[in-house]
């Protein structure tokens, strides 16, 4: 498949273009951490992605193929709404390097559309890797104060019997929350060195 034989027409190599989703194609966002991991465990089976200058990754899918709620925290499907339009900005697809906005995955013969339930696959792979398993129930923010279905643990306060109190972020706060660590630090060293992430 070339470009020409896309069903829409990507900008031309001078900037980015808001592009209505919903229409062509719907997208898959998730925040750098976790479209990493997932990208790498997609490999060949990833197709086009778009990376904005935040690191933030962005699949296109089928139109209505995703469900609304994957339940992956940070990952947002952006489709055409009843009463508004969503845009994604698209790159040209001559530009593939960053730091802004690019073609992580280019837009090829064998890379245009991700399969909906093997990107779903690789994302809540990504997701327990990244951050654990999903705690039971709401969590407050560390930050807003509020109650998230989505919570993050950004860090663990370990007390003299080996348990601690684990301090949880929405996906918006959770990377503005100050440690020497990624909010990876609730997963154990022999899960790390297990999974060869050292």
């Amino acid at each position: 498949m070339t470009t020409r034989t896309l069903p829409w027409k990507p900008p031309p190599a001078v900037d980015v273009e808001a592009l209505p989703v919903g229409k062509w194609w719907d997208a898959v966002k998730a925040p750098a951490a976790i479209g990493e991991r997932a990208l790498k465990t997609l490999g060949d089976e990833t197709g086009a992605v778009i990376q904005d200058k935040r690191g933030t990754l962005y699949w296109l899918v089928e139109v209505g193929s995703v469900e609304r709620n994957w339940q992956l925290r940070g990952v947002r499907l952006l489709a055409e709404l009843a009463d508004e339009r969503t845009y994604l900005g698209v790159p040209p697809v001559s530009w593939t390097t960053g730091p802004r906005s690019h073609w992580r995955v280019p837009l090829g013969p064998d890379h245009y559309l991700t399969h909906p339930w093997r990107l779903r696959q690789a994302l809540a792979e990504a997701d327990r890797a990244e951050y654990g398993l999903m705690p039971e129930g709401r969590q407050l923010c560390y930050r807003c104060q509020l109650p998230t279905d989505e919570p993050i643990p950004v860090d663990v306060e370990t007390g003299a019997n080996g348990v601690g109190q684990i301090t949880y972020a929405c996906p918006t706060h959770a990377p503005l929350y100050r440690t020497g660590q990624q909010p990876r630090t609730l997963t154990s060293a022999p899960a790390t060195e297990h999974e060869a992430r050292r």
